[in-house]
């Protein structure tokens, strides 16, 4: 069975700032190295190496809730 992939979308979950930019995880998906759903990077470079090899589905209390309420909406 295949795993599920994340796939970035740079319009929707990355946001620039002064420092770089930051990737905001939909609900869902987590970074594997600790339960956060948002890193900044310093170039985006960076950002897309991460979002290939960093993210991994989240079932964390607040993802499996929102995901709930969104299977419950459609």
């Amino acid at each position: 069975m295949a795993t599920k992939k994340y796939k970035l979308n740079v319009a929707q979950d990355v946001d620039p700032n002064e420092d770089g930019f930051f990737l905001y995880l939909p609900f869902g998906w987590r970074f594997d190295s600790e339960i956060v759903h948002c890193r900044n990077f310093d170039t985006m470079a960076e950002l897309r190496a991460a979002a290939r090899r960093d993210v991994i589905a989240c079932d964390c209390a607040e993802c499996a809730t929102e995901l709930a309420k969104a299977v419950q909406s459609c």
